[in-house]
Formats: C-alpha cells, structure tokens, sequence
C-alpha cells in the first residue's frame, strides 16, 4: 500500500472512530431521547468535519501549491524548482517534475544549438535552398534564396510557391516532385526579364512512413558558368581559325611549289616569303597564346622591387621607331619629371607598352601622331596612349580587350596582328591590381589608358 494511500485509510479510520466515541460518550452520560439524539448526531457531524476538512487541506496543500509553479512551467519558463518537503506520492511527484523539467531545459537547449547550427550553415550557403509542404507552401529558405527572389523571409513563409517566383516551370516541377516523389533538375530562367540562369535541382521529403510530405529545391547560379562555357567554346574556335588560315595558306603555296613553281626562280622567292611570313605569323599566335595561358593560369605576384615609366618606355620607343618613322608617324611622350615608380616589374610593363605604342602606330594613318602620357592619380598611376589613327566604333569599345576580337579583321591580319595583344595587356594589367580602358572616336583618334599602383618605396 503506498504511503499517501494508507494516510487516507487511517484517517477516515479515525474520523469514523472519534464519531462513534462521541456519540458513546453522549448516549452514556445524557437522557436519550429524540432531541438528545439528533442533537448528538449534529455535534458529531460538526466535530468530525472539522477534523475532515483539516486533514483534506493537510493533503491538497502540496497540490496547491504546485499549481502556480506548474502554470509557469506551461508558459515556458524552466527555470522554477517544485519544492515539497514530504516523504509521500507527493514529494516523489514534485521531484520528477524537477527532474522533467531540467531534461526539458537540457533537450530544448540541445534542439536550440543544433537550429543555430542549421541555420548558420543555410545562412552561410552560396546556393538557394527552398522547402515547401505537400500542398506547395514554403516551409524553409535560407538568405540566398531571399536574395535570389528579392523578398524578406517573413513575407515568403506560408505562401504558395507560385505566389513567391511567377514561374510555372519551377511550380510544375515541385508538382511532378509531390506526385511521383522522384528528383527533378531544371535549368531555366527565374524571371523572364533577366539573362541570369539557374540550375535547380528538387527532391521529395519522406516521412518515416517513406510518404512524400514535402520538397527541397536547390537553386544554383550557373550564368558564369555558362558563359565560361561559351567563352571557351568562342576560344576554341577562334584559335582553330586562326591556326588553319596561314596553315592553309602554306600548305597551298607549298602544293604549288611541288607541282613545278620551283622551276621559277622569282615566283619561287615570292611563294617562299610568303611562306616564311604565314610561319612567323603562326610562331606570334603561338607565343601569345602561351603567355595569355600563363597569365591566366599563374598570376604573377607584385614584384619586390619598382620600376620607373621612363626608363622603360625609352627602350620601347627605341623599338617602334624604326616602324613609326617608316609611317612619318611622331612620337611624342607627356611625362611628370616627379613621377613615382610603378608596382610592376619591368618585363610586364615593357610587354604593356610595346602592345599599345604597336598597336597606336599600326592603325594611324602616315603622318599622324602617337603621344605617351601619364599623371598621378592618388596613390595610382594613369598612362595614357593616345593616337590620330582611323577610331574605334562604338560598339566595338566594349569588346576590344576580348581574345581574339579585331575591328577591322582584315587589315589586322594584313599587319600581322594575333588579336591577342589588348587581352595580354589586360590580363597584365589586372593582375598587378589596376584597370584599363578605352575611349575613341571613329576618324579622329583613340586613347588607350591603363592605372598601376605606385610603388610605396
């Protein structure tokens, strides 16, 4: 029998016993009659539900006051401790509800740490994760998929899918998902209105009943990527052309020579300088290749030591003379005597220069003019070189420093341009932490600029 069962038995045991004494001790020493009787049975009625109601208090006090501690608990603070100072059911009661209470604390505090955790690596991923139940309402999306659909996570919660991102390609694929609880990928566009494309790839969420109760979606940004893939595709078919032409050109003249020009001495000599032209034109491809390939494979890092302009750009000069002076082209240069030297070694400065000044003297016509300036710009320094050559169109200012691009194909390759000249120049430039640029008018002219840090020695 346990203890707060036999308190009970006991007590009532009493209280009927203490009734029955006193109605003995009524009926033995007083006159029995009617009114002695019933006067007799309210006394004790009277005493023995004072008794009672003493003893019921003495056994509902405990519950009492754990009522006000158990409202607290229900509202969420854990922090409150049942104290019952009883050896009976009572104080086994109030310590197992301490010791709920701080399992409870324990698992809730567990549960919060691993949220944080999941949320510090939903917050952290670079892709787009959206959840949604059984009828398309989203459950769950990290920052990046907020950001994707430019909308704030409180307003997305709860709302159908097709309501968040008007795109009834993703909204049928969550339904395929829903349905037949198989995984589907997408690529598409989220909004018609950009050229921004995404990778989506969705799976059903199973309950343990391996029932579909949901669906995640993970939205990836592949425009880069795709246009990488057509950049090298554009490259990969550019070089293709580029190598085939003076092959071609070779091959034929060498198919001639075979078949009997040999006999000519001066067909003969032309055809053969024509050959050695192509080659070297196809030597220059090759080398401009391979220093674009290391350019972009292996940045090179900012030399210890500075340079300064002038003294590298004398040699340069020294080297396109001879090419200006055959156009009657003038070179003038434009330079600050107080200068600062360059955060560049001297090889790649000299590779920038002789590209530009080759580039400047190429396309102006005889008798113009290619000047060389430069100022300081806070703690940059801007060269410019600028020319009254035959202009750049407009829509050609953009695409000038791309691979490959030429204005005027023709006359490039007629000069013995690779079309890879601008692009070393940027990829130099860019990896020594400056810019360049452009600016033109078609018929007047076209300046070429680039800034380097200065040197803080």
């Amino acid at each position: 029998m346990s203890r707060l069962r036999y308190k009970i038995t006991l007590n009532f045991i009493l209280l009927m016993g203490l009734a029955f004494l006193l109605n003995y001790l009524f009926l033995h020493y007083q006159v029995v009659n009617k009114m002695n009787l019933l006067i007799s049975y309210l006394l004790s009625l009277l005493v023995t539900g004072v008794i009672a109601y003493a003893l019921a208090r003495s056994l509902t006090q405990p519950l009492e006051d754990m009522l006000p501690l158990t409202r607290r608990i229900a509202r969420g603070d854990l922090e409150v401790r049942v104290d019952v100072q009883a050896d009976d059911e009572f104080g086994l009661l109030a310590s197992n509800l301490n010791n709920m209470v701080d399992r409870l604390r324990s698992n809730i505090r567990e549960i919060s740490a691993e949220k944080s955790k999941v949320d510090a690596i939903l917050s952290s991923m670079s892709d787009g994760l959206l959840a949604v139940d059984q009828v398309g309402r989203v459950m769950l999306l990290n920052r990046a998929a907020a950001e994707m659909f430019s909308k704030q996570k409180e307003e997305v919660v709860g709302r159908y899918l097709l309501e968040v991102v008007r795109n009834h390609e993703i909204d049928q694929g969550v339904k395929d998902i829903l349905e037949s609880g198989k995984p589907v990928e997408l690529e598409l566009k989220l909004f018609p209105t950009t050229r921004q494309i995404f990778k989506i790839y969705g799976a059903p969420i199973l309950n343990e009943q391996n029932r579909v109760v949901g669906a995640v979606l993970l939205i990836r940004n592949i425009t880069e990527i795709r246009r990488l893939e057509q950049v090298r595709t554009e490259f990969v078919a550019n070089v293709s052309h580029e190598l085939r032409t003076p092959l071609t050109s070779i091959r034929g003249f060498v198919e001639t020579l075979l078949e009997g020009a040999l006999e000519d001495k001066n067909l003969c000599r032309r055809f053969l300088e024509i050959i050695n032209n192509e080659a070297q034109r196809l030597q220059r491809l090759i080398e401009d290749l391979l220093t674009l390939s290391q350019l972009e494979n292996r940045p090179p890092a900012l030399p210890e030591k500075s340079v300064f302009l002038a003294k590298v750009l004398d040699k340069i000069l020294e080297v396109v003379k001879p090419l200006a002076s055959e156009k009657g082209i003038t070179l003038e240069t434009k330079l600050p005597s107080d200068l600062k030297p360059l955060s560049i070694s001297e090889n790649f400065l000299g590779q920038v220069l002789l590209n530009l000044l080759d580039n400047a003297i190429k396309y102006t016509p005889p008798g113009g003019r290619v000047t060389v300036a430069a100022s300081a710009q806070d703690n940059n320094i801007r060269v410019e070189v600028s020319d009254t050559g035959i202009g750049i169109p407009p829509e050609s200012l953009q695409r000038v420093f791309e691979r490959f691009y030429r204005v005027d194909k023709a006359r490039s390759r007629e000069m013995g341009g690779t079309g890879l000249g601008l692009a070393i120049v940027k990829h130099i430039i860019e990896s020594h932490k400056g810019s360049v640029g452009v600016t033109s008018e078609v018929g007047k002219g076209s300046t070429f600029f680039f800034t380097l840090p200065a040197a803080e020695n």
